[in-house]
């Protein structure tokens, strides 16, 4: 690489992030490997035998809520355009999209579906309701939308790793979607739950660094806040 003209830092840079990514994907392997040996009926499979903690369960909302979509989509175009006055959206969103969802419906969501022993929330909705058509009707709605959101998901982490580390588009893009296929296939709900609760985590230290790093570069979070 040095006779081919890469500086010396820029490939061993290359080579640390490599090496780190494919950690974490063994990582998330292996999730889906212990979660797969804990899974012993549906229910296992599809709620995670009703047994995660609320930090699991708060870590793995938070990062499927937020994502890339926070991360890249908001405060990379809503942020950069308008600055600091978009967190008021960031307030919005916690309230009404976290505290008021949790508070509101979770608890009794849970206790609904526990007692009319429905494991998707289609079956949940056939059996609260008696109706087979809203069942099915509630199971095409999530089919059909849940794929532009997924898609959404992996093209917005796909552009972060093109342009961050220079891994063509195409390629990051089936390794990622891959990568999830197999892990959910091994473990279902409990290894995605606990995927996600270790990329929260990942996310809170990166995002605290990362505030940290360019409040320190434009001289105070005042500064760097400024539009």
């Amino acid at each position: 690489l040095e006779a081919a003209g890469v500086p010396n830092g820029e490939w061993m840079k290359a080579v640390a992030y490599s090496v780190g990514l494919l950690a974490f994907a063994l990582v998330m392997l292996g999730v889906g490997w212990w979660s797969m040996r804990r899974s012993r009926s549906p229910g296992d499979f599809f709620l995670g035998g009703r047994a995660l903690g609320p930090w699991v369960s708060a870590l793995a909302y938070g990062t499927t809520y937020f994502s890339a979509v926070l991360l890249i989509g908001y405060a990379g175009k809503l942020g950069w355009s308008f600055g600091i006055h978009t967190m008021w959206i960031v307030l919005g969103n916690a309230l009404v999209g976290t505290v008021l969802a949790w508070k509101v419906l979770a608890g009794r969501t849970r206790d609904m579906t526990a007692r009319l022993q429905a494991i998707t929330l289609p079956e949940f909705l056939g059996a609260r309701f008696a109706s087979r058509r809203l069942q099915l009707a509630a199971a095409l709605l999530i089919f059909v939308f849940l794929i532009p959101y997924s898609a959404s998901v992996l093209m917005g982490l796909s552009y972060l790793f093109e342009m961050t580390l220079g891994i063509p588009y195409g390629y990051v893009l089936g390794l990622l979607t891959g990568l999830a296929a197999v892990y959910l296939v091994m473990g279902g709900y409990l290894a995605a739950a606990c995927n996600d609760s270790l990329r929260g985590l990942v996310e809170l230290v990166g995002v605290a660094l990362m505030v940290a790093f360019l409040a320190a570069r434009a001289g105070g979070f005042r500064h760097a806040t400024a539009v």
